[in-house]
């Protein structure tokens, strides 16, 4: 293994610091130079990050580029040996577009609709909370964030239910709490409203859970519910990346994979099931960059699992050795032994090559 040269990292602003150093990390460990291109919507992490890495490693071992959308896509049309980006998938399409120009390899770290699957079998109120504990880390706004919910047909009610006691559990209070985080800025709140009062709109019912009854401020938005969501609804078309969990029933476990089978293919997927066989039938007709199984999140936190997309929720994978591997050339070598029996099958060809041929075919 080689190191594959320059790598470029760019970095989203929901994990500032997370996303900006494993990759980083991960480049180093396998030999590379790096430049990193952090979010300009978090300009206080960044511009940490550039004074921490400057004094740790110099300029000339990992350089850090600061600016808006148009550095940072400059940045995704440079020379680089490799090119690492997390963020958005349409935003993802337009980094392997620039790349491409160059033949720069990607690593693309995108998101999509993240499903969550709840056998009719498990307990409504376990589920749950393990749900709302992932949907609502960084108030939602998690490229693994569990982003809807399917149920046996009936359960819908029962289960917006506890998920509302659940998060009651977890966020008793919701305003000048430091437990429960704003949304980035104000068009992405202002995107979150119009996918409720779009809902609303459509026909669903729409709930939102706000334990104390407080005002609101400060860019914070309250858990919500969406029932009877549809198709056509926008909060089932983008992923929602926000405190919105749409519920959907469905009439059987299969309509549950059939479900997943027909939509694009989500960075993650969650499943609610004790009985294994199941849950490994449903894991082999399914597709998703990764899986945890009775909880949420989880599978990223493990090292020694790779970490990817699949489809438009992503291209190639680090974390773990695979993440040295993705970052490294691995050169073939051949050494010829000292002895050599190449001659035997050097032309001019005659009887020998012609018996080895038999006895090949033979």
């Amino acid at each position: 293994y080689q190191p594959a040269g320059v790598v470029g990292i760019i970095s989203p602003w929901n994990y500032p610091f997370l996303l900006g150093m494993v990759p980083l990390a991960t480049a180093l460990a396998a030999g590379n130079r790096v430049l990193l291109k952090p979010s300009e919507l978090t300009p206080a992490t960044s511009a940490l990050l550039a004074r921490l890495l400057q004094t740790a490693f110099g300029s000339d071992r990992v350089g850090v580029v600061l600016g808006d959308a148009g550095v940072g896509a400059a940045f995704s049309r440079l020379k680089f040996d490799h090119l690492v980006f997390t963020g958005s998938t349409s935003v993802g399409r337009l980094v392997m577009r620039a790349a491409a120009e160059n033949l720069v390899p990607v690593t693309l770290e995108l998101g999509g609709k993240s499903p969550v699957i709840v056998d009719p079998s498990y307990d409504l109120a376990r589920a749950a909370a393990r749900i709302a504990y992932g949907k609502l880390l960084n108030a939602g706004q998690t490229c693994i964030a569990p982003d809807y919910v399917l149920v046996a047909a009936g359960q819908e009610a029962a289960f917006a239910d506890a998920y509302a006691a659940a998060v009651a559990a977890l966020y008793p209070t919701l305003a000048n709490n430091s437990d429960y985080t704003s949304i980035i800025n104000d068009r992405h709140l202002s995107r979150l409203r119009a996918l409720l009062a779009d809902a609303t709109a459509r026909g669903a019912e729409v709930r939102a859970i706000n334990p104390a009854s407080e005002a609101l401020d400060d860019r914070r938005l309250a858990p919500h519910v969406v029932l009877r969501p549809t198709d056509e609804m926008a909060v089932m078309q983008d992923e929602i990346f926000g405190p919105i969990l749409p519920i959907v029933g469905v009439p059987d476990r299969a309509a549950a994979v059939a479900w997943v089978q027909q939509r694009p293919r989500p960075l993650a997927m969650y499943v609610f099931d004790d009985d294994r066989n199941r849950v490994e039938d449903l894991l082999l007709r399914t597709h998703a960059g990764g899986v945890t199984v009775n909880d949420t999140m989880l599978h990223i936190a493990q090292d020694d699992l790779p970490f990817g997309g699949t489809g438009p929720s992503g291209l190639g994978r680090y974390h773990g050795f695979e993440g040295f591997q993705a970052l490294s050339h691995p050169k073939a070598v051949y050494w010829q032994s000292r002895f050599n029996l190449g001659w035997l099958v050097a032309p001019p060809f005659g009887r020998a090559v012609e018996r080895l041929l038999s006895v090949l075919l033979a």
